[in-house]
């Protein structure tokens, strides 16, 4: 199978190249038919062959292409592929290499102001000022004031609630299911070619015009069954809190396990406490929350080190 990305290629026929002569100066010589300058006699130098302007192109007729020409090493002059000997010096060719090909020139691109350094530039002193005022840290010396707690137990309730989903991905169970057709994904669909004509030298004085064809794709819709329904789920319905100071950490008293998991039943869900220290240096005091080895591991009124921003002065909680 071919693969859909690869250009496909038309011919749109076959042209002389065109070459001026270095002795002369006799310009427009044809590649093929002027294998010596019409003015002055010289050999035609492959080196020099160009692509005629649209203007200027001469057909080929009947040509049968046979190789690229090939370079006599003695005299430097271009033979065709077909001969054994050169035709001006009669040097054999055998093992001669091909005359370079040319390419086409692309257009030149249009020039513009040099944005990408402005950016660039932009970029850089967006990142120093960023360091400066965010990540540079100092260091500094504080005093614990003192530890502080808060503890939440979120209370479930297992009753009806709506969802939505595909309709492949509608749990069992589901009821009062209602489905409408919405967008899911897309999909790549062929959309014709995007074509550009190329010229390529075949090496012997001729061009071949090509017309280079790439399939194109668009994007399409791709709709399924999006549904609403209702279903039992244990959900949140309520939270029992305690927060205190100190390191003696208090927990609410949770419901008991329900022995029926019927609509109404309830029972104790994600168990959460938050760890404060606060600190002083004699002037603020500053706050973090850390886990609760860290919290743990400081005693009221020690001196500690720790890390703040250089600009903003906030602690740096991490860092404890």
């Amino acid at each position: 199978m071919s693969n859909p990305t690869t250009p496909r290629e038309e011919s749109l026929g076959s042209y002389e190249m065109l070459w001026d002569c270095p002795h002369c100066d006799t310009k427009k010589n044809l590649g093929v038919t002027h294998r010596h300058c019409p003015n002055c006699g010289a050999p035609q130098d492959a080196s020099k062959r160009y692509f005629p302007s649209d203007a200027d192109k001469v057909a080929v007729a009947n040509h049968q292409f046979t190789g690229a020409d090939r370079v006599c090493s003695s005299c430097g002059t271009a033979q065709s592929a077909k001969a054994k000997n050169c035709g001006k010096c009669g040097a054999p060719l055998d093992g001669m290499k091909a005359v370079p090909f040319v390419k086409e020139k692309e257009a030149p691109k249009a020039k513009g102001r040099p944005w990408g350094w402005y950016i660039l530039a932009f970029v850089l002193l967006l990142s120093v000022a960023i360091w400066w005022r965010c990540i540079r840290k100092k260091s500094i010396e504080l005093d614990v004031k003192g530890h502080r707690w808060a503890t939440v137990i979120d209370i479930e309730e297992y009753r009806e609630v709506g969802e939505s989903k595909w309709k492949n991905e509608v749990p069992s169970g589901a009821r009062a299911v209602s489905c409408s057709q919405k967008e899911r994904s897309t999909r790549s669909v062929p959309d014709g070619e995007t074509c550009k004509m190329v010229k390529r030298d075949k090496g012997d004085g001729t061009f071949e015009e090509v017309n280079q064809c790439t399939p194109k794709t668009r994007q399409e819709p791709v709709y399924d069954d999006y549904c609403d329904y209702r279903i039992d789920r244990w959900t949140k319905v309520d939270a029992l809190k305690k927060e205190g100071t100190g390191t003696d950490v208090v927990w609410a008293e949770a419901p008991p396990a329900p022995t029926l998991t019927g609509p109404g039943a309830r029972r104790a869900g994600e168990r959460r406490a938050t760890y404060t220290l606060d600190f002083s240096d004699g002037k603020k005091t500053r706050t973090c929350d850390v886990s609760e080895g860290t919290w743990r591991k400081y005693k009221d009124g020690q001196h500690v080190k720790a890390k703040a921003r250089a600009s903003s002065g906030e602690l740096v909680c991490s860092s404890l």
